[in-house]
């Protein structure tokens, strides 16, 4: 086997991530729970005290130098804001493996810019990851880069199979699906949240509320997994005509739930009264 190839296969499963906030520890967290040798993972963070941390908790390799970080892996994670992404890429650039893929988390970056940053023989991706991917079940929005080979492509994919499921989607969908996915779990915790405080005003220790929800959350998950009708039916299996909990649904329509979250998440935030 041909020398560069045979060192972009070994590299292509080590990862580093540049930026080390709260996604990045999400990814992180979930990727070695899938699997991932802690020993190929990098990470950097502006101060040397937020990188001993990390490298503590996650048994990760930690430095400052992002041009470093990024030689060491097959695929480099732009963890950044995309005010900074173009002066990290200048930066890393010349240090970046032949076959490695730059996969940039921040909205707004298209991928023509980033290939346009980027030495030939790396390739470039989007990625709009979820921080559901701490538990491992994560939901990733992926977009490979023309530059991309199949074997690239399906490198990173792996990579984020680790934490959770991937879908891959073109470019301009980011936009559309991402308040879905990635802004998803915000609305469903407050609504979990409602809910505990509504045990709470009737009596019921949080925890114990906290448990009965999360359960209930896991179940409807499931369910709405296993079976493929219109979730209006499923819906409906659990309220019967006149009882309790079409009342309460009910109760949730004349306060406008419903339309409040199809306008939040369908388009501009619902004005306030």
């Amino acid at each position: 086997m041909n020398r560069s190839v045979e060192d972009a296969d070994s590299a292509r499963e080590k990862v580093a991530f540049l930026g080390a906030g709260a996604v990045s520890e999400a990814l992180i967290a979930g990727a070695l729970a899938g699997g991932l040798d802690p020993g190929d993972v990098w990470v950097t963070a502006r101060s040397q005290e937020h990188v001993d941390a990390l490298s503590a908790a996650h048994g990760v390799r930690g430095t400052t130098d992002n041009a470093a970080a990024a030689a060491q892996a097959g695929i480099v994670v732009l963890a950044l804001p995309a005010a900074v992404v173009a002066g990290v890429l200048e930066e890393v650039a010349g240090r970046l493996r032949e076959g490695a893929v730059v996969v940039s988390l921040a909205d707004g970056v298209p991928l023509a810019e980033l290939e346009q940053r980027l030495p030939e023989g790396v390739g470039a991706a989007r990625a709009m990851p979820s921080l559901t991917a701490q538990a491992g079940e994560g939901l990733t929005l992926l977009t490979p880069g023309a530059s991309c080979s199949a074997a690239q492509a399906d490198a990173v994919g792996g990579f984020f199979e680790r934490s959770g499921k991937v879908v891959r989607v073109a470019e301009e969908q980011h936009a559309v699906l991402g308040p879905l996915s990635s802004g998803g779990p915000a609305f469903v915790l407050h609504l979990a949240e409602a809910m505990i405080e509504a045990g709470a005003v009737r009596g019921v220790p949080r925890d114990l509320a906290r448990e009965l929800v999360t359960q209930v959350l896991t179940g409807s998950a499931a369910w709405l997994r296993a079976d493929s009708r219109e979730v209006a039916i499923l819906r409906e299996k659990v309220c019967a005509p006149g009882g309790a909990g079409i009342r309460r649904i009910a109760a949730l329509d004349r306060y406008a739930v419903r339309a409040a979250v199809v306008s939040a998440l369908g388009g501009a935030p619902p004005e306030l009264p």
